[in-house]
């Protein structure tokens, strides 16, 4: 082999090793960094696939009591303390999630199809609210099935987001490849917009959150709640 040929043989090998311990120690970190907060944009799904078992200890605050003005899917300025008075189940999501997201929605549709007894109201709130505005989160909910009966989707403003994502525990930052990584969190939430239970995962066990779904509407209905 000549002289040439061997030098840009070493020349590519330099730069493979390079390459391979830029991406090792340096390009991408092997988990995300959840307690810093940051925008969203295109996920790379690999750090979310991480972070949704991961989760911080609920804050304890009443989801109903979080003050700030939200947007729903159809363009109307609402308030949690609307949905005061009634048992939810309420995860967060962004609509350009490539991976959790859909699974949440997936396992959420999958209990509203079970045997639950009364049919549940479902809250979606949005982490990426300067990116899901009402015709994205209403294109979201069509892509998905979401009737508007018994779905609202939110786009919280700046200062809500993080007290609804202490209330439930949810860790999220911006993943390196431009997304969002963030705890898969489901809550049950009852009348008195208090955290009764919630998963965390994406391995969700339906049949024990339609429990106590059952249990909570039950107390409701008995004036116990």
């Amino acid at each position: 082999m000549r002289r040439g040929a061997l030098l840009r043989v070493a020349l590519m090998l330099l730069v493979a090793l390079i390459l391979v311990l830029r991406v090792g120690c340096g390009g991408r970190p092997t988990a995300p960094v959840l307690g810093e907060r940051g925008p969203a944009g295109l996920s790379s799904g690999e750090g979310e696939e991480r972070a949704a078992r991961a989760a911080e200890e609920p804050g304890g605050a009443l989801l109903t009591a979080i003050p700030g003005t939200f947007m729903d899917q159809n363009g109307r300025a609402r308030s949690l303390s609307e949905f005061r008075g009634a048992p939810f189940i309420v995860s967060l999501i962004y609509t350009r999630c490539p991976s959790v997201c859909p699974r949440l929605v997936a396992e959420l549709k999958r209990l509203e199809r079970g045997p639950v007894g009364w049919r549940p109201r479902f809250v979606l709130v949005s982490l990426d609210p300067a990116h899901d505005d009402p015709r994205t989160l209403a294109a979201f909910a069509t892509a998905h099935a979401l009737d508007r009966v018994h779905w609202t989707l939110l786009a919280p403003g700046a200062t809500a987001l993080p007290a609804i994502a202490g209330a439930l525990g949810v860790a999220w930052a911006a993943d390196p490849g431009g997304g969002i990584a963030h705890s898969a969190v489901i809550a049950v939430v009852d009348s008195a917009g208090r955290v009764r239970d919630r998963r965390i995962g994406l391995d969700v066990d339906t049949a024990a959150l339609a429990a106590v779904w059952r249990e909570i509407v039950t107390a409701q209905f008995h004036g116990s709640d």
